[in-house]
């Protein structure tokens, strides 16, 4: 019995006008003669805009990108781009979770 580490992306989701392409990757530990998984599953995603460069993904993610990230799309995703530059975020104020604003805390 080894217990050996496998990824696979697991989940292809399509989102907004723009046809972003989320990969969901799934990352867990089994045994590798009989396949009983040990442990959770993690998850971790990455998104494919549509003027990003595929060369490095699998076959099947080229594939997917190639199908949805039309001519048109990626025209429309960098017009797009083009007039809206990314704003800086304004700084977020510290906030006290309920339990701490209510004064009704006890040591339990």
């Amino acid at each position: 019995m080894a217990l050996v580490k496998k990824t696979a992306i697991d989940k292809y989701e399509i989102v907004s006008e723009w046809k972003m392409i989320q990969c969901r990757h799934a990352t867990w530990v089994e045994d590798d003669e009989t396949g009983e998984r040990f442990g959770g599953v993690q998850y971790f995603r990455h998104v494919i805009a549509p003027s990003d460069d595929v060369s490095g993904e699998p076959q099947e993610v080229q594939a997917l990108v190639a199908l949805m990230h039309t001519p048109e799309v990626i025209a429309a995703y960098e017009a797009h781009v083009a007039e809206e530059p990314i704003k800086p975020m304004k700084p977020m104020k510290p906030v006290k979770p309920t339990w701490l604003r209510s004064g009704r805390v006890s040591n339990v």
